[in-house]
């Protein structure tokens, strides 16, 4: 592989919804690249360079890698735990050896932000872009205190209700933050401090890499290819597109990217998909990773906080669409080299949507 030729356009979001899914690498390549990403970073290695850069206190340790962490549950980055010489521990997030992150900036930043302003976020201590094809691109951050609440609800499923709740009303104050722009942050400009979206207008954000999301879906004979032209002109032509709000989106604000300690959220994690958009994307990207029966005690706990918005549910059915059609083209991509029963499922119920929405918005060639 190229590697100088793929980092060139992996670091590329100006045509990404979401980034997993529309980064421009293929399928065969994202095999090779994401597969063996924790075995090639070692720990002896990431210590000595995290130490020539880390201004205060220093790394004493990095502990073993343990796959099966609740730390490591993210299929992007390779995890590790550092302690520093005071005792404190650090999260290590490691991007593939040889490949370019191009985001930490603005996700560093974002994070920032969002914990100057009530969100239970964490601070970086460094960050270290690629310099070479053997190097690797990496974040120093804080380590912050909970359990992840997949893991947690695990052995806990009488608390889902009360941690949804609590998880709506969390979002509820992110989406309080205004940002500029639309879609995903210029990593440049936030590497100066500047936190602004790349694209001028909500229309442009969201419909940045639908096409190709589409073809991928009546290539994989998910949707019609009629459906799938209906589906395009739906979003070219909708006036709930003009929307001049945007705040703040983690854009991947799910149970393994949330902290508790039982009782409510404690931290906020990986923002490497964070954006700017419309508040009702968020919410709607939140209801695709569930059962639709889930989302009720979420709004209960997000208007505990915020009044309903204006054409709340007419948005939250387009946003849905949006990512379904965004995740299940990232589902089926993955699982033509990751056939695993999580994936499966994923698939499935993301078919559940799928359905329910062609009835919503009439698409398919039955009901016209």
């Amino acid at each position: 592989m190229n590697l100088n030729e793929i980092n060139q356009r992996i670091s590329d979001r100006a045509d990404c919804f979401y980034w997993q899914t529309d980064r421009k690498v293929s399928a065969e390549e994202t095999a090779v690249i994401w597969k063996d990403r924790h075995s090639a970073i070692e720990n002896e290695e990431l210590l000595e360079k995290i130490n020539s850069e880390l201004k205060e206190d220093k790394l004493a340790d990095i502990k073993p890698f343990d796959e099966n962490a609740q730390t490591s549950l993210g299929n992007v980055n390779s995890i590790r735990i550092g302690v520093l010489d005071n005792g404190k521990e650090v999260i290590i997030r490691c991007h593939p050896k040889g490949i370019r992150n191009g985001y930490f900036y603005a996700e560093s930043l974002a994070a920032r932000i969002a914990l100057e302003k009530g969100t239970p976020a964490y601070k970086t201590y460094c960050i270290h872009e690629l310099e070479n094809e053997n190097d690797i691109a990496y974040q120093v951050i804080e380590k912050l205190e909970g359990d992840i609440v997949q893991f947690y609800l695990r052995e806990h499923l009488d608390k889902e209700e009360q941690l949804v709740f609590e998880m709506g009303k969390m979002m509820a104050r992110l989406h309080k933050i205004e940002v500029d722009g639309f879609g995903p942050f210029d990593n440049e400009q936030a590497k100066y401090g500047t936190l602004i979206g790349i694209h001028k207008s909500l229309k442009d954000s969201i419909n940045a890499g639908l096409e190709e999301n589409l073809v991928r879906l009546v290539k994989y004979h998910i949707l019609s290819k009629e459906v799938a032209n209906k589906m395009k002109k739906l979003f070219d032509d909708n006036e709930l597109l003009n929307s001049e709000a945007s705040v703040l989106l983690h854009n991947d604000f799910a149970d393994w990217n949330l902290l508790t300690n039982g009782n409510m959220i404690t931290g906020v994690i990986d923002w490497d998909e964070c954006v700017a958009g419309n508040p009702i994307q968020e919410i709607a990207c939140w209801s695709t990773f569930f059962e639709p029966e889930r989302i009720q005690s979420f709004l209960k706990g997000y208007f505990n906080e915020i009044p309903k918005y204006d054409n709340f549910d007419e948005m939250f059915q387009l946003m849905r669409l949006r990512y379904t059609i965004s995740k299940m083209a990232l589902r089926i991509k993955r699982y033509t080299y990751e056939q695993t029963t999580f994936l499966k499922g994923m698939i499935e119920m993301g078919e559940k949507h799928l359905e329910e929405l062609l009835k919503i918005f009439k698409l398919n060639e039955s009901d016209n």
